[in-house]
């Protein structure tokens, strides 16, 4: 079995997690429209069946293949925070709930954690199996490991996004004291060993300083085109990530 995370990105940008349990998979994150498919072909790979997806927050691009999913897996469980469900029927998902979570819950092998912020009942997951954190968008690793809370020109539709930065940014201060070896963020690769990155991307977000003009604008000019086409921009930002990330 792959050793974990098992990660399924979309355009490299926007990534759904599988973990392996007893009883089959655990999905975090359904990513946007299309992730259905990756997660069927990664199950039948695995040979294991998918029992239940947990979700880190209810944003766009974290909820777009759960129908599908849950047509194709009748029986898998749709797994939510309990603070964060009410904006799942203003993005059209239909299906309800079936369990609300809450900091110190368990989901399979994972520990869930309260990182309000980002979203009002945004949570991370624990494994401590192999101490990966699953900290969804509180952190953000395009195109480096920063606070969702700090806006990047690369990449800044996680920081439009936020719905409180300032406790977004103590949320990530919090999760310097969780026992972890990989961090898996909803943006960009997971990091081994991340606890300095995570410290120094903390403390930038706590210095204040403000973005400058540059990044300002090349943010809003992108905020403009996923005005224009949600997808369309998903697409667009992909592509300029790839074309300036470091090598």
């Amino acid at each position: 079995m792959p050793r974990p995370p098992i990660r399924l990105a979309q355009f490299s940008l926007i990534n759904a997690y599988l973990v392996p349990e007893a009883d089959g998979l655990t999905l975090i994150d359904a990513g946007v429209r299309g992730m259905d498919r990756r997660v069927n072909r990664a199950a039948r790979q695995l040979g294991l069946p998918l029992r239940r997806v947990a979700l880190t927050h209810t944003h766009s691009d974290h909820v777009g293949a759960i129908d599908t999913l849950m047509q194709h897996w009748p029986d898998a469980e749709l797994l939510v925070g309990a603070a964060d469900t009410a904006n799942l029927a203003e993005l059209r998902v239909r299906t309800a709930p079936t369990r609300l979570l809450r900091g110190g819950d368990r989901v399979g092998s994972l520990t869930v954690i309260d990182t309000p912020g980002h979203s009002p009942g945004h949570v991370a997951y624990l494994d401590e199996r192999d101490g990966t954190l699953y900290s969804g968008d509180t952190f953000v690793n395009v195109p480096r490991l920063r606070v969702a809370s700090v806006l990047n020109a690369i990449f800044p539709l996680p920081t439009f996004g936020t719905h409180d930065p300032a406790q977004t940014t103590r949320a990530a201060r919090a999760l310097l004291d969780v026992p972890l070896r990989t961090l898996a963020t909803g943006h960009g690769p997971a990091i081994q060993g991340p606890m300095p990155a995570m410290r120094r991307a903390v403390q930038d977000a706590e210095s204040g300083r403000e973005p400058g003009v540059v990044t300002r604008a090349a943010a809003g000019w992108v905020a403009h085109l996923t005005r224009l086409s949600t997808d369309g921009a998903v697409a667009g930002k992909a592509l300029a990530y790839r074309d300036n990330r470091p090598s």
